[in-house]
């Protein structure tokens, strides 16, 4: 990319920034998922069934947590695709 390009917005920096961002929520994600998995382990100290409970819980979210981040994350490359696309219709364009 050139200087030219990045003053005139001719390429986006969103996609790399995007992957950066899709990589630092998925460890958030894991990070909160060990938490809660210690949660519960210090749970089941008290009351076992609450915590296996919390445990499976725990899990399900982190694993519903990562595919709608995913899909968050690919919403937003298809709406940054479709510039590309204009872009490329607009030039095959006559005239």
């Amino acid at each position: 990319m050139s200087f030219k390009d990045f003053l005139s917005f001719e390429k986006f920096l969103s996609g790399n920034i995007l992957k950066f961002l899709y990589w630092l929520g998925l460890v958030i994600i894991v990070m909160f998922v060990l938490a809660s998995m210690s949660g519960s382990i210090s749970t089941m100290n008290y009351n076992g069934a609450l915590g296996l409970l919390q445990l499976v819980v725990a899990l399900a979210v982190g694993a519903l947590g990562v595919l709608l981040w995913r899909v968050i994350c690919e919403m937003y490359l298809v709406f940054l695709s479709m510039n590309d696309r204009l872009k490329e219709i607009r030039d095959k364009l006559p005239g």
